[in-house]
């Protein structure tokens, strides 16, 4: 079965080379989930993306998460570490943190469903159902080469490395977590076919790090929502007592404790499965703010992207709090969030300072924190440059006024406030 899941990650990958490089965009736009909230959503336009996500949504209340085990790029991209890794002799232990879970949630409705419902619905808004397939060209939305190395590396290798086999799907990857509801409707389910012998061979063969021995012999079923559909767990079962069985969801929801498959307090307790796994849950509610604050201020600062930042912010989050690894590699890494943090304040509190005494008109006093947005920010923004202009105009300093008019003039040229601004520094000079 396993040999079938990988021609299916490599074909796809086939597929989306042959789009990107020979259909462009003259004849499908991107296949991405955020294509469903940004365009569909928020705008009402019907795209080749968006109706991949509905596809997406309704094979998996059949067959559960069936497109992340065998058809989502980032699994491929996760399997590829992993067996690359394999080949190197390493064997990185599956984390194990109950509410970073719930990360991948707040991205979604945070980042996602949030913002795109109130430009729907809002006032203004101009939602409209449409058809366009071809919209955005698939060109347009690829990343640039640089962030799209990083989040290869971060969300495969790194990811994989220090959290496990399928880390970006449980603690970071917002389309899963979109996927979790239909996946715990869904009429097909690893299911207990056959009598169990506890051997814990599905549990360790689980690349979601699903304790399954317990789910099965609890549940009769695996009932944990992250479960992709894999099926690794049925091949390594020396017993065949797992199967990949049909059940009408009416008649499924028999023999299920809801707090104990929240809590699963008696989850990953056996004494065969406790050495490949590192549990955290007793410092969940130390990783979570951390993580969160993290990954917020990592995306504010510099804008590459939801999934790089909090990647990069749960690898960081679960070195630190992992007592597994050693203090002199966690306390650095405490140190440079504790300090990047302290850092992302003092920005915060320029940019207050500075829009205040904007908006009081006082501009010589406006100047200074200007100055620190545009020397310290780590990426140019148009904006503060377009400010300063202003500020420098007001108290008659012509010569840096221009100089910040033009350095805005590259960033955002068609900006009305920058065109403004250059309309007036002609006329004086």
């Amino acid at each position: 079965m396993q040999k079938f899941r990988i021609i299916s990650f490599i074909v796809v990958h086939i597929l989306i080379l042959v789009h990107v490089l020979w259909l462009k965009n003259s004849h499908l736009g991107s296949f991405d989930f955020q294509e469903f909230f940004d365009r569909f959503i928020g705008q009402g336009i019907l795209n080749a993306g968006s109706i991949m996500v509905i596809f997406a949504f309704f094979s998996t209340l059949i067959f559960g998460r069936f497109f992340c085990g065998w058809l989502c790029h980032f699994g491929a991209v996760q399997e590829l570490a992993w067996w690359f890794f394999d080949k190197l002799g390493i064997k990185p232990k599956t984390i194990n943190s109950r509410l970073l879970t719930f990360l991948p949630l707040f991205i979604l409705f945070n980042f996602y469903i949030i913002p795109n419902v109130s430009k729907a619905i809002g006032s203004g808004s101009n939602w409209q159902l449409s058809t366009n397939l071809a919209y955005p060209e698939v060109w347009r939305f690829l990343p640039g080469f640089i962030i799209g190395s990083l989040t290869f590396i971060v969300d495969g290798f790194l990811i994989v490395y220090f959290l496990g086999r399928k880390g970006f799907c449980r603690f970071v990857c917002p389309w899963g977590a979109f996927l979790k509801f239909p996946t715990s409707l869904s009429t097909f389910k690893v299911r207990k076919v056959n009598a169990c012998t506890d051997c814990n061979s599905c549990t360790l063969s689980c690349p979601i790090g699903i304790d399954v021995n317990h789910e099965i012999n609890k549940f009769n079923k695996v009932v944990n929502s992250n479960c992709t559909s894999c099926l690794i767990c049925i091949d390594d079962c020396p017993e065949k007592a797992l199967g990949y069985k049909f059940k009408n969801p009416i008649n499924d929801y028999d023999n299920i404790n809801l707090l104990d498959f929240a809590y699963q307090k008696t989850s990953y307790l056996n004494e065969k499965i406790k050495s490949n796994f590192i549990s955290l849950r007793d410092k969940d509610f130390f990783i979570i703010p951390f993580c969160l604050v993290f990954g917020l201020l990592l995306d504010g600062l510099f804008h590459f992207g939801h999934m790089l930042a909090f990647g990069v912010s749960s690898i960081i989050s679960l070195i630190i709090f992992n007592t597994k690894i050693s203090l002199s590699f966690r306390k650095p890494i405490f140190i440079f969030a504790i300090c990047f943090m302290f850092f992302n304040g003092f920005l915060k509190f320029s940019q207050y300072q500075a829009m205040s005494f904007y908006e009081q008109r006082n501009f010589e006093k406006a100047v200074p924190y200007f100055e620190n947005l545009v020397n310290y920010y780590p990426m140019e923004i148009g904006k503060y440059h377009a400010y300063l202009g202003v500020c420098f105009l007001e108290i008659k300093d012509l010569e840096n006024s221009w100089k910040h008019y033009e350095i805005a003039q590259k960033i955002i040229p068609d900006n009305r406030n920058i065109v403004h601004l250059g309309y007036i520094l002609e006329s004086m000079r």
